[in-house]
């Protein structure tokens, strides 16, 4: 009896779970569109760009990206591929940790084998802790929304690659905001720059699949964007 009682407790969620994705999406997506394009810019304008500000953007970020997430996950964890408690536990060995390293550091590494191939590297002048401190951040919200919420949510394994590819394109769809504001929406287009965001994203769900870990995956983000920032060429 109770078994049967559980399996009904499931399905009724499972049926509520595509509505939530969607209902979330909509809501998100709106709001992040808001914030890159009207909200942010005046904000950071009276704030001068501080440190002040861009730690006020990262909380921003966190509370509108992490907690809805987090609150999802662990409502449909039942349906979800890796529950809410493991994707912060599971162990991942050390091999697999260095060899995902490399991978990523290698999808990155555009600017730094440039730089080495033409003798021009160098540590981009630009770079600095003011500037930069969204690299502490970045990693768990945008992880958690994307391969701990969207991709968990709707993915059954690591070989799911429609889901894999689904959530790739939403992941390039929520950098249109920041690339429009930064003017740089067309080049990214035209260049076919969006096909390495959308790489990055289908590598990452599949590590977050396959080792039931979002923390590798956050860990992986940070180097990205750290390569990409911190070398210049």
């Amino acid at each position: 009896m109770s078994q049967t009682v559980n399996n009904t407790e499931v399905m009724r969620r499972s049926s509520k779970k595509i509505p939530a994705l969607i209902i979330h999406a909509v809501i998100f997506y709106a709001f992040w569109a808001c914030w890159a394009l009207v909200i942010r810019p005046p904000i950071k304008a009276a704030m001068n760009g501080s440190l002040l500000f861009e730690l006020f953007g990262s909380a921003v970020k966190t509370l509108v990206w992490v907690v809805p997430a987090v609150l999802l996950v662990k409502h449909f964890e039942p349906e979800c591929a890796v529950g809410l408690k493991q994707m912060f536990t599971q162990k991942v060995p050390l091999k697999a940790v260095l060899i995902w390293s490399l991978i990523f550091a290698a999808l990155s590494g555009g600017t730094l084998c440039t730089g080495i191939l033409h003798g021009t590297l160098h540590i981009n002048p630009e770079f600095s802790l003011t500037n930069n401190q969204w690299l502490l951040f970045v990693g768990i919200t945008e992880e958690m929304v994307f391969r701990g919420w969207m991709l968990n949510a709707t993915a059954k394994n690591e070989k799911d690659w429609k889901m894999l590819l689904l959530n790739a394109v939403m992941f390039v769809c929520i950098h249109f905001p920041g690339w429009i504001q930064k003017g740089m929406f067309v080049s990214a287009m035209t260049s076919f720059g969006f096909l390495s965001v959308m790489l990055f994203s289908v590598l990452a769900g599949y590590c977050f699949l396959k080792h039931k870990n979002l923390l590798l995956p956050v860990w992986l983000h940070m180097l990205y964007d750290f390569m990409l920032e911190f070398f210049a060429a």
